[in-house]
């Protein structure tokens, strides 16, 4: 995790991107359906943001209470938003990743918006 000699938050940000990834695929970027150039990142890039849903975790989708449709809508919209916060903090050139100020004002947005759906 050393660039030009140097450790950057860029690295880490990096790091979280990839966990984010992790956690709502169910899947990890050693697993063999990634090798060459076909990567855990490229994988959630394709599906994203119309079909964020063949990438999530089946099992994280059917774990909720509601409806199909009323999943469909409010999940989905949260779904983007978080592929969409792990796929900017991994994003391949480090001067293209969110800074860590970014994120939690990302992951604040994403935890207001549950709360809203929550009731």
């Amino acid at each position: 995790f050393r660039m030009a000699g140097k450790v950057s938050a860029k690295v880490d940000v990096y790091s979280y991107g990839i966990l984010l990834l992790e956690m709502f695929t169910g899947r990890k970027p050693t697993d063999e359906q990634f090798d060459g150039d076909f990567s855990l990142r490229q994988w959630v890039t394709e599906a994203f943001p119309v079909a964020i849903s063949d990438v999530i975790d089946s099992h994280l989708l059917n774990e909720s209470n509601t409806t199909p449709t009323e999943r469909s809508a409010a999940m989905n919209e949260l779904l983007v938003m978080i592929m969409e916060l792990g796929l900017s903090c991994s994003n391949i050139s480090p001067n293209e990743r969110m800074d860590m100020n970014k994120v939690v004002v990302g992951l604040r947005r994403i935890r207001h918006k549950i709360k809203m759906i929550e009731g």
